[in-house]
């Protein structure tokens, strides 16, 4: 009977758990989704080059909006489709145009795309993984180079984490990968519209957050916040705000015009990666591009500006947080 015992212990522990629910729970949020956005690292291979790019991805009943950032995280380009035309911003020249040429559109990495693809396929491969769920389906309106698709739905809440794209023989055309991404949120249709392509979002409160009184912040957030004693002359403080997608982190944002200047305190681990270690005074500083972060006693602290504001200036709102 002991024998007997173990034995249904260890056949029992190797049995694989259904994972219907898991499916179901994936595929009725495909069903559901009217919104989402997203920001979004992308790696092309092509005859043995890499070549990598970031953008920040906003899509709602059927328009879209892509943002895209050089090497150094600048704002390069913004692609916008309206429903029926696609305006593409370029930041270098200030100028947008209407682009005709549907292959200039890195439409592939949308993550409403896979959701056509995966509501029109007729054969639909499932995968449970140790840290994700995998769905594969081929590319509808594929060819040699995107032939099908495999997306990574994390365990945890059932998002999109990386989508790999793959040619008719199986090798690796594209990989995309999701970051913060939210189901459903709230979009103005300005977003999506020529009118104003030229303002990258990253500057625009289109995220859920919440406005708040300062002296609000702790009671929503549980942290202290730490407010500069230096900010560049004519620049003010015209919100608080509370992202709550992004572990309850503190906004706080300067305008002088259109020029900006935002501070977003959150906790989280910050491990520096793709950063470039500096110091400035008593502090040790991370910069990439025109984002500078601060850890101040597990309190991370990221500033963002425009090119307006210069590096020393950034440095010396630093130095006045401590």
């Amino acid at each position: 009977m002991a024998l007997l015992l173990m034995m249904t212990i260890a056949f029992s522990g190797c049995i694989k758990k259904p994972q219907g629910d898991a499916f179901s729970n994936i595929k009725k949020s495909l069903d559901n989704l009217k919104s989402y956005t997203s920001d979004v690292d992308i790696e092309l291979h092509n005859n043995k080059n890499v070549k990598k790019y970031s953008m920040k991805q906003l899509y709602k009943d059927g328009k879209y909006r892509m943002e895209i950032y050089d090497e150094s995280d600048k704002p390069d380009k913004v692609i916008v489709f309206d429903g029926s035309r696609s305006y593409v911003y370029f930041s270098k020249v200030n100028q947008t145009f209407i682009e005709d040429n549907s292959e200039n559109i890195p439409a592939y990495s949308l993550f409403a795309s896979f959701i056509n693809n995966f509501k029109m396929a007729r054969e639909i491969k499932k995968e449970d993984g140790v840290e994700y769920y995998c769905i594969d389906v081929p590319i509808l309106e594929g060819n040699t180079f995107m032939y099908n698709e495999v997306m990574e739905f994390s365990k945890k809440d059932f998002k999109p984490s990386s989508m790999k794209i793959y040619d008719i023989n199986g090798e690796l055309f594209a990989e995309i990968r999701y970051k913060n991404f939210m189901y459903n949120p709230q979009l103005e249709d300005g977003l999506f519209s020529q009118s104003d392509i030229s303002t990258f979002s990253r500057y625009m409160n289109i995220q859920n957050d919440l406005s708040i009184d300062i002296k609000d912040v702790y009671k929503y957030t549980g942290i202290n916040p730490v407010f500069p004693e230096y900010i560049p002359e004519n620049y003010v403080l015209v919100n608080v705000s509370i992202d709550m997608s992004n572990n309850n982190a503190i906004n706080l944002t300067y305008l002088n015009g259109n020029d900006i200047i935002k501070i977003v305190e959150s906790v989280y681990t910050f491990d520096g990666k793709g950063f470039e270690k500096k110091k400035s005074g008593d502090i040790t500083y991370y910069k990439k591009g025109n984002q500078y972060v601060v850890d101040r006693n597990g309190l991370i602290i990221d500033v963002f500006s425009n090119e307006k504001v210069s590096s020393d200036e950034v440095l010396m709102i630093l130095n006045s947080l401590i």
